[in-house]
């Protein structure tokens, strides 16, 4: 599986991530709280940025002061609001000249599932739905926001020495 994943990894040039359950594990967040979030995406985005990689999330999360503060981050692709992720990363991959083999996305719940379906690489976190677990190809180990974003990094790094 870890030579199946680096050669799949190689074609990723996109990173999405769900937010409620993936990223965020609480909906009512203190300010602390989003300005940790903030924090952790931004290294995050800017490690990507430096690998000449991209990062976006797709979230069913409506507006409030935590998409209100990722809208602000540069070189992040933020889409909020659907219950259709398909078809709203359709329309960001005509924008941005890639095709879902060059995705990597990570989602928790059944509404997931159908963009998990389509993506190059899709993964899902060890607390996820049963059924997502078994539909993706890879489970994340990490158990915060920060230990899951640090995995990704690693595994990006290992394969592109």
């Amino acid at each position: 599986m870890k030579n199946d994943l680096s050669v799949i990894l190689k074609d990723i040039k996109l990173f999405l991530f769900d937010l409620d359950g993936v990223l965020v594990h609480n909906k009512n967040l203190t300010v602390q709280q989003v300005v940790e979030i903030i924090q952790d995406i931004k290294k995050f985005s800017e490690e990507l940025s430096s690998s000449g990689l991209m990062f976006g999330i797709v979230t069913a999360r409506k507006q409030d002061e935590l998409i209100t503060e990722l809208g602000k981050i540069e070189k992040i692709f933020l889409i909020s609001s659907t219950l259709e992720k398909v078809q709203a990363v359709d329309k960001l991959l005509n924008r941005i000249s890639l095709n879902y083999k060059n995705v990597f996305y990570a989602g928790d719940e059944v509404l997931d599932l159908p963009l998990l379906a389509k993506v190059g690489l899709s993964a899902a976190p060890s607390w996820a739905k049963r059924e997502v677990k078994r539909s993706v190809k890879y489970v994340l180990k990490g158990t915060s926001i920060n230990s899951i974003l640090n995995e990704i990094l690693v595994l990006v790094k290992n394969v592109r020495k």
